[in-house]
Parts: structure tokens; sequence; C-alpha cells
């Protein structure tokens, strides 16, 4: 599954749903993706402190396979963008899960729009 940038900051803020689905997920041994973008939305919150950086990036790399930004997703997020109207970042994981073939976990309805996409909505 491609894990969207806001069920990842909805876990660490211990919203207790998704923590019991993300964690039986990890449990069972399902691979969970995320975007390179997902890794700078997380860490980009102001109030994060140097030791809550160290930590985010610890659980991402524990739990998380990081899939970079390459050219034939840079250009699957441009299709999306430009038919859709995705803002960047979102067309970047919408692009992400799509090349992975892969299910989006996400609470962003904006990717409603985006029929190829298999959406989770936990």
């Amino acid at each position: 599954m491609t894990i969207d940038s806001n069920i990842l900051i909805g876990y660490l803020n211990k919203d207790e749903t998704l923590r019991r689905v993300v964690d039986r997920w990890k449990v069972s041994g399902k691979p969970l993706i995320i975007s390179t973008i997902s890794i700078a939305e997380v860490l980009s919150f102001e109030s994060l402190t140097a030791r809550d950086v160290l930590k985010t990036e610890a659980f991402l790399q524990e739990h998380f396979f990081s899939v970079k930004v390459d050219d034939l997703i840079a250009r699957e997020a441009g299709r999306l963008r430009r038919i859709f109207g995705l803002k960047l970042p979102d067309a970047i994981v919408a692009a992400t899960a799509l090349t992975q073939q892969m299910p989006l976990v996400t609470r962003d309805e904006d990717f409603i729009r985006v029929s190829e996409l298999d959406l989770i909505f936990p």
C-alpha cells in the first residue's frame, strides 16, 4: 500500500483509528510504501524539535519503504496534475501509488477524481 502524508501525520499525532489500522498492516507484513515527498511533508512542520525530527525519521525508515521521485513518477505526476488539477505533492503521491501498482491510503477526498486510483479511506 502507498501511504499518503496525511495518514503519516495522523499516526504521528496519535490518531487512534490510524494507529490501529497502520499497526495491523505493519504486523501483517504488508508492504507499506511512502513517496519521498511525504517525508518532506511530514518533516516540514515548524513546531518539530530536533528530537522530534530524529524520532520521525527513525519511524519512517523503520516501518516504510521510501520510493524516490524518478523520471517515471515525475512524468506520471505531471499527467495527473494536468488532467485532474491535483496539487504537485498530491500528484506525486498518486503517481507513486500508480507506478507501484498499489492502493493509496489517504483521507484526502481530492483523490476521488482520479478514477484509476485504488483508494482506501481508513
